[in-house]
């Protein structure tokens, strides 16, 4: 790798604990509007599918069945997912992610919550859907060679949509290759930040853990779990938005080169722990 490219950009060094300390920082006073957006955007861009598979039951087992001679035991053994969430991840999930990355760049850099950001990214949708595609066919591909390469492709891209968000002229291809080679020695501080985040996820699943052992104890028609089950997503978002903003400001620091070089609204929540 030309050694130009590498000088590009700065390897993250700071503890996340340092990352997600400047992150409560930054977010004093503004972080419920911001959670506020996220989560409301995931519950649409979770819920509308899981709704939609009610009225549109088909599922990949239906497919098989129709479309192949797959002994019938086997394909029972499978897990029978609505064809429409399978859909809807495929064409979506490149556009929502870019929706995610605007809208949390948006908000570190200006601290506050521009909820128009959310719909800037569907301008851009066929480029979102073509990185998309190209990251889970690597990664899927990858993944074969055991479990380890896999993740090693995930990692190398997983600035892709930051990177679309900063600059959307650029193609598909530089795009992932300017990700592959800003994640050159940070794919072990990127994991390990995000590994930090576990417990918020651990929080949030309390109360999917406590409905799902209620509805055990109880006869319910399928409308009751589907509302059960939206609402106990919503911890769950929250938890994400909190990620999302630590690895917004991962984002950041590689570019900029450190907390230092901030020059964003809020920045001196940034920079606070700096004189210290």
């Amino acid at each position: 790798m030309p050694e130009s490219e590498l000088k590009r950009f700065y390897i993250v060094r700071e503890h996340p604990v340092r990352i997600i300390s400047k992150c409560k920082s930054h977010s004093k006073g503004t972080l419920g509007s911001f959670l506020i957006g996220f989560c409301l955007f995931y519950c649409v861009v979770s819920w509308v599918p899981q709704i939609l598979s009610e009225f549109i039951p088909a599922t990949n087992i239906d497919l098989f069945a129709t479309y192949t001679d797959a002994d019938p035991a086997m394909l029972s053994q499978l897990p029978a997912t609505p064809l429409v969430i399978i859909l809807y991840s495929v064409f979506f999930s490149g556009v929502f992610k870019l929706s995610e990355c605007l809208y949390t760049l948006t908000y570190i850099r200006n601290r506050k919550a521009d909820y128009r950001a959310f719909t800037e990214s569907f301008s851009f949708y066929l480029k979102t859907l073509g990185i998309y595609l190209v990251q889970m066919f690597l990664v899927a591909f990858w993944s074969l060679f055991f479990i380890i390469p896999g993740i090693i492709v995930a990692l190398n891209f997983s600035q892709a949509f930051y990177i679309l968000a900063d600059d959307p002229d650029k193609s598909i291809s530089k795009v992932l290759t300017e990700s592959k080679i800003m994640m050159y020695g940070n794919k072990m501080n990127y994991l390990r930040l995000l590994l930090y985040y576990v417990p918020y996820f651990m929080i949030a699943y309390i109360p999917a853990a406590m409905a799902s052992a209620a509805v055990a104890k109880f006869s319910l028609n399928e409308p009751a779990l589907l509302i059960i089950t939206l609402l106990t997503d919503i911890p769950i978002f929250a938890a994400r938005g909190i990620m999302s903003m630590g690895r917004t400001v991962f984002y950041e620091l590689m570019i900029n080169k450190g907390f230092a070089e901030f020059k964003y609204a809020g920045q001196d929540a940034f920079r606070e722990l700096e004189t210290k």
